[in-house]
C-alpha cells in the first residue's frame, strides 16, 4: 500500500487553523488508516511525508510538517503499535532533514523490531536518487533492480486530493498500482473510508499484466 497525505494547507485554509494544527490532526488520521490497514491484513505501507521538492517551501510549512512528524514517531506509533510485530524505515536524504526529526526517526527505528507490519516513511525523497542508488546496487551485487529496491511492488496508492498525481511517488514499484484520489480530505476520512477503498481494490485485483 501506498498513501500520500495531501491537502493539508488547504484543509488549515478553510478550516480556519493553524498549519501546526492541520498537520499535528494530519499525523494522528495517518495512525488511524495505518491501524485500519494492519486491522486488514495489509504487510507494508509506504507513506510519503516529504519530497525533495517539497524542501523549497517556507520555513513556516516546513516547521508544521517536522513538528507533526516528531509527534508521530515519539507519541502516535509507539502508542499504537507493537514494537514485536511493527517496524519503521525513514528512506530519503536524510543530510537535507533537520536533527530533531532524525532523532525522533532513529529513535523509532531502533524501538520497532517486528516484520509482521511494515511502515516505510519517504522523507527528504527523491524518485532519481532513490533509482540512482538501486542501479548501484544492482551493479555491485549482481542483482536485478528490482531486488535491489529498498521498497518493493505496491499494489494500491491512496491519495488524499483529487489531483489525479503521484509527484513521484515510488515510480518504479507503482507501476501497475490502483491509484485511488479522493475528494474527502486526509482529516476527514474515517475507518468506512478506509474499509471501501479496500474492498474495492479485493474485488478487482491488478494482474501486472498477466
Amino acid at each position: 500500500m501506498g498513501l500520500i497525505p495531501d491537502g493539508l494547507r488547504r484543509w488549515a485554509k478553510n478550516h480556519g487553523v493553524t498549519l501546526t494544527e492541520a498537520y499535528l490532526r494530519g499525523a494522528e488520521k495517518v495512525v488511524e488508516i495505518l491501524v485500519a490497514l494492519q486491522r486488514h491484513r495489509v504487510q507494508t505501507v509506504t507513506v510519503y511525508n516529504l519530497s525533495r521538492a517539497n524542501l523549497a517551501r517556507t520555513d513556516a510549512e516546513l516547521n508544521a510538517v517536522y513538528a507533526a512528524a516528531v509527534y508521530f514517531f515519539n507519541t502516535l506509533i509507539p502508542a499504537h503499535f507493537d514494537p514485536a510485530v511493527c517496524s519503521v524505515r525513514v528512506h530519503g536524504d536524510r543530510g537535507l532533514l533537520p536533527q530533531r526529526y532524525l532523532a525522533a526517526a532513529d529513535d523509532i527505528q531502533h524501538a520497532m523490531g517486528g516484520d509482521e507490519f511494515r511502515i516505510n516513511i519517504l522523507a527528504a525523497y527523491d524518485a532519481a536518487d532513490e533509482l540512482r542508488a538501486a542501479y548501484s546496487r544492482a551493479q555491485r551485487e549482481g542483482c536485478d533492480i528490482n531486488d535491489a529496491l529498498e521498497i518493493g511492488d505496491v499494489d494500491l496508492v491512496i491519495r488524499t486530493t483529487a489531483e489525479p498525481l503521484l509527484s513521484g511517488f515510488l515510480p518504479l514499484q507503482s507501476q501497475y498500482a490502483q491509484l485511488a484520489f479522493l475528494t474527502t480530505p486526509l482529516n476527514e476520512l474515517n475507518d468506512q473510508h478506509i474499509d471501501d477503498l479496500l474492498a474495492d481494490y479485493r474485488r478487482s485485483p491488478q494482474l501486472r499484466g498477466r
